[in-house]
């Protein structure tokens, strides 16, 4: 009888879902029915079948007039998904102009990111004034020594 040892190996990743960068943010409800789909062929590399295949989806909000065309997986399904997110951040856009998500998540990483600056400069300039501190400190013990 033998038996075989399976080493199960497992992956973590930190996913941070939209909700949780920004909290409490309501986007804008889109309802199919707003919604005009419409399959398309493919573009891009993959030669004739790419070409041929109608999995990429044209999506018109007939209210706002806005459309979108998504050919990022080889399932209609799956690009039906990825349009209606897409969908969601442009209508937000449109009506929201400077107040949707995306200009509030950007504003938000900005001010991250200088109060990230701000504390590393302010690190460096202490530990300037530390080597300052010691050379002061070993050239008056190098006096005494003379």
């Amino acid at each position: 009888m033998l038996f075989y040892r399976y080493n199960l190996i497992t992956v973590s990743l930190r996913y941070a879902s939209v909700k949780q960068k920004l909290k409490g943010y309501k986007f804008p409800e889109i309802r199919k029915e707003d919604c005009e789909q419409k399959f398309i062929s493919g573009w891009g590399p993959g030669g004739q079948k790419v070409n041929k295949a109608e999995n990429a989806v044209q999506l018109r909000h007939i209210p706002t007039g806005i459309v979108l065309k998504v050919h990022e997986s080889r399932l209609q399904i799956k690009n039906i998904e990825i349009a209606y997110e897409r969908m969601k951040f442009a209508v937000d856009r449109h009506l929201n102009g400077d107040d949707c998500y995306e200009e509030q998540y950007r504003r938000m990483q900005k001010e991250k990111e200088a109060k990230a600056n701000e504390q590393r400069r302010k690190h460096r300039e202490e530990k300037m004034k530390l080597k300052e501190g010691n050379s002061e400190d070993e050239d008056k013990e190098n006096d005494k020594a003379s």
